[in-house]
Order: structure tokens, then C-alpha cells, then sequence
């Protein structure tokens, strides 16, 4: 398959490898498209064009298989899907637990956010069964609505005219919180994914975990629960699992840098908004919790790359 013939979509996937990588493995990976595409319809074919197109900007950021960042990007991975999907379980009991549920369902926004956020939940949890059963492309494919779904949420809670505490807090939230855990599935080198016994039990506890420690917070939301410290303790609990990660992430690199990495997300949720509105001990604190989850990659750096 020459230049000229090659699809359009093929021919940008290829630009987004390096120079170097392009002009030496251009041909293997134009054979690989060609047979993975030979009986494929157009959504397949854009599917092999965009996994193509990863793997070039995995290696321009070196978030390579063969790189120990792209490494902790597989084992993060997983975890960012169960913990994804723990907080969905979380949420489902928020929407439908009597006398909680606070949004406006009065108006064609508010049916149409509670539509979205009882949705985005499920997607996650069918994410976790396909990863469960070792079937990642489904997973993957799941991962990019229900990013856009979840991201649809700040415009629906504008024309809701929910009352963020923080308007432009929330407003980074909703983007950043999605945006991230998405691009944590995303971005995790194609061949290091599988699904091991070990994994899956990882898995398990790390959902368990999220279920536990968003069902805390809503409590202590709620009712102020004193057993849990009430709602500033409970908003911390996940910025205290990412700093006990981080103790673990240079005796056991890799899975606990992977979960470290995963609970980055969460932890940015959940503290961010103590820190409204922000002053310069906020700014401090907040870039200390930014900096801790990219601790596991500034190490992978100065790392030598490892086997595949």
C-alpha cells in the first residue's frame, strides 16, 4: 500500500510518530492496519486508525511499552476503571436515595442531567465487566462516552442553573475530573493490558474501596455524620490514599504507582473544593496534590527503559 493510496485517516495516524519511528517501521505498521482492516467497516477501520495513532503519540511522550511511565499507565489503568466504576455505584445511590437527590428535575436540563448522570455510571460499570473479562477494546470504546457524557455535565448544570459552591471550581472540576481519568485508560499502552488473577483482585479492592470512601463522603455530606469526622474529614480521604500510595510507590514500584496514578483523579475531586476559595496556602496545597500523583512519572523518567 503506497503514500498515495494509504487512507486519509491512516496517513494522519502515521504523522503522529516521530519522524525517525515513522520512516523505519512506516511499512509494518501500513501492513498491520491493511490486515486488521481487510474485512473491517468504517468504524473499524477508524478504530485501527486511532489505536495506530495512540501508539505514535505514546511514542513522542514516552509512554511506550517499553517505557517504565507507559508501564504504570498499564497498571493504573484497571484501578482508574474500577475506581470509576465505584464511584458510578456511589452516585447511583446518591440519585436514588429518598430525600437526597438535590437536583432540579423541574426542567428539560435537569430531566436530561439526571438522565446523564444515572447513564455515565452504568457505562462505567459495563467498562469494568469488559475489563474483568480481559476484553479491553470494548472497554476503551466505553471510556470515550462516557468521558463526553460526563463532560456534558457542566453545560446541562448551567441551563439547570444549579448552584455550584464555587462556580469556577466546579466548572475546572468538570472538565479536569474527566478529562484525566479518561486519558488514564486511554493512554495505557495497547499490548501491556490484560487481566490476571492478581489484577482482578486488585480490581475488586480498589473498587471496594471507592464504593466505601465516596459512600463516607456522602454521608458526611448529608447528615455531617460525627462518626466520620463530618464533610471536610470524609473530602480528605482520598488525598490520604494517595499519600499512603506514594510511601509504597519505591519498594513496589508498579502496582503502586499504578494505583497511585488511578486515585489521582478522585483525590482531585474531593479536595480541591476545600481549598474555595483559593488562597495562596490553597494554591500551595493544591499543587502539592498535583505534584505527589505526577511523582510515580517524574521517577519512570529518570528510569532506564525496561523490556516490553
Amino acid at each position: 500500500m503506497t503514500e498515495r493510496h494509504q487512507p486519509r485517516a491512516l496517513r494522519w495516524a502515521l504523522r503522529c510518530h516521530p519522524a525517525a519511528y515513522r520512516a523505519e517501521h512506516e511499512a509494518e505498521l501500513t501492513a498491520i492496519y491493511a490486515e486488521a482492516t481487510e474485512d473491517a467497516g468504517s468504524l473499524g477501520r477508524l478504530r485501527e486508525a486511532l489505536d495506530i495513532a495512540g501508539h505514535g503519540l505514546r511514542q513522542r511522550t514516552g509512554l511506550g511499552s517499553g517505557r517504565t511511565a507507559g508501564q504504570i499507565l498499564a497498571q493504573a489503568a484497571p484501578l482508574t476503571v474500577a475506581v470509576a466504576a465505584g464511584s458510578g455505584v456511589a452516585s447511583l445511590l446518591w440519585l436514588f436515595t429518598p430525600g437526597i437527590r438535590t437536583l432540579p428535575s423541574s426542567s428539560l436540563p435537569g430531566v436530561l442531567l439526571l438522565a446523564d448522570q444515572g447513564l455515565v455510571p452504568l457505562i462505567w460499570l459495563a467498562a469494568l465487566a469488559a475489563v474483568w473479562t480481559g476484553r479491553w477494546t470494548v472497554a476503551r470504546t466505553l471510556v470515550v462516552p462516557a468521558t463526553l457524557l460526563r463532560l456534558a455535565d457542566l453545560p446541562l448544570l448551567l441551563l439547570a442553573h444549579f448552584d455550584f459552591h464555587g462556580i469556577y471550581t466546579g466548572a475546572v472540576l468538570n472538565l479536569t475530573v474527566p478529562l484525566l481519568t479518561g486519558a488514564l485508560v486511554l493512554a495505557a499502552p495497547k499490548d501491556l493490558l490484560g487481566t490476571s488473577q492478581p489484577q482482578r483482585a486488585a480490581m475488586t479492592g480498589t473498587a471496594a474501596l471507592a464504593v466505601l470512601l465516596w459512600g463516607a463522603q456522602l454521608l458526611g455530606d448529608i447528615y455531617h455524620a460525627p462518626a466520620l469526622g463530618g464533610p471536610r474529614t470524609t473530602h480528605t480521604l482520598w488525598a490520604g490514599v494517595l499519600a499512603i500510595t506514594l510511601l509504597f510507590t519505591r519498594r513496589h514500584r508498579l502496582p503502586a504507582a499504578g494505583l497511585a496514578v488511578a486515585v489521582l483523579p478522585a483525590a482531585l475531586q474531593t479536595t480541591v473544593p476545600l481549598l474555595h476559595p483559593l488562597s495562596p496556602a490553597g494554591a500551595g496545597a493544591l499543587l502539592v496534590v498535583l505534584l505527589s500523583g505526577a511523582v510515580p512519572f517524574l521517577r519512570a523518567r529518570a528510569t532506564p527503559p525496561s523490556a516490553a
